[in-house]
């Protein structure tokens, strides 16, 4: 089993996850499964912090849509930080409409600080255009596969 690419924590109603670099089927179910620990307890809303966030999958989604379907009354949903390739993947399949979307610099900040504040100025910029690169493969791969997806 793969290694948690996520974090997970409760403060009142509201479920926060931490989302690694991806959400797919190496970490979708087991995610899923942690988030059925929290059905009838009183979620209100599910913070995804997708700031690192840049590769998803239809396992992912499927994340995304148990937590909506099962963690209460429809909680709200609230995706921070999420780049462009990942909002049109959501919005292609058609959950976009009942997920809200926030920028957070607090959020931004604690990305940089956990990932970024040890490197040299050489590796930060070739950290970023990795990050960038991998964006446009996964945004390439997703256009197609993305519409034969959509929910009706």
């Amino acid at each position: 089993m793969m290694e948690k690419d996520y974090k997970l924590w409760l403060d009142g109603t509201t479920l926060f996850i931490m989302l690694g670099k991806e959400l797919s089927t190496t970490n979708g179910s087991q995610l899923t499964d942690e988030l059925s620990k929290y059905r009838g307890k009183g979620i209100e809303k599910v913070v995804f912090d997708a700031t690192a966030l840049i590769f998803l999958t239809s396992s992912g989604l499927r994340v995304v849509f148990y937590a909506y379907q099962n963690l209460g009354g429809q909680p709200e949903i609230v995706f921070v930080n999420c780049v462009q390739q990942i909002y049109d993947v959501l919005d292609h399949v058609g959950i976009a409409s009942f997920i809200k979307f926030e920028e957070n610099e607090e959020f931004k900040k604690r990305y940089r600080k956990n990932n970024f504040s040890n490197l040299s100025k050489e590796d930060f910029e070739q950290a970023i255009s990795e990050r960038e690169k991998a964006l446009e493969r996964f945004s390439a791969n997703n256009d197609v596969v993305c519409y034969s997806m959509k929910l009706k």
